[in-house]
């Protein structure tokens, strides 16, 4: 009798902790779906902005500062608010993203360059909660926090088509000469 109690006790237990499982496993896909679909909103572009007159998120502006200490010494140029006529649904005028060149503006970036830029955008991708990224964008590829689909291509992102708004083969619209770096706040 006390072995059956037992072996009824230690399946309940079992139960409990799958049951605790499927929870927590379930509550972080409700998570990421949420963040995806519904945000939590801005605080606004209320920083100003180090690379010109504009502002930016606070988020940004944290974003900003960790990647110019980071790579400044690599970095040719970077950039974060700016109007984006030709693009109204461009984070930048939101101040909710960077650029950051790790080469000369309009040439593709080789050598040095090129290992900069890398190494950039995989600092991004690896500090992405910390920094709250939503996406970053580098030598045609999107790479999404959070993405529900699989990395493809030795998991760096998809292909980045430009949008319908940028030449994809374009050394700046493929984003080839810069990172390219959206907050999510």
């Amino acid at each position: 009798m006390r072995t059956s109690r037992r072996v009824v006790l230690a399946l309940l237990a079992v139960l409990l902790l799958v049951g605790a499982a499927v929870a927590v496993v379930r509550f972080e896909a409700v998570d990421r779906i949420r963040e995806r679909v519904a945000p939590e909103p801005s605080p606004g572009c209320i920083a100003d902005d180090p690379t010109s007159s504009g502002c930016v998120t606070p988020a940004t502006l944290a974003a900003y500062e960790a990647v110019t200490a980071r790579f400044a010494g690599g970095l040719v140029e970077s950039t974060c608010w700016s109007e984006h006529a030709w693009n109204p649904s461009s984070d930048h005028p939101e101040g909710r993203a960077c650029d950051f060149f790790p080469t000369r503006y309009g040439t593709f970036a080789t050598g040095d360059d090129l290992t900069e830029g890398w190494a950039i955008a995989q600092y991004l991708r690896d500090e992405a909660a910390e920094l709250d990224v939503r996406y970053v964008i580098w030598q045609g590829r999107i790479w999404y926090r959070g993405a529900f689909f699989a990395d493809a291509d030795g998991g760096w992102g998809r292909p980045y088509d430009g949008g319908g708004v940028y030449d994809a083969e374009d050394a700046t619209g493929g984003h080839y000469d810069h990172v390219h770096v959206s907050i999510r706040r």
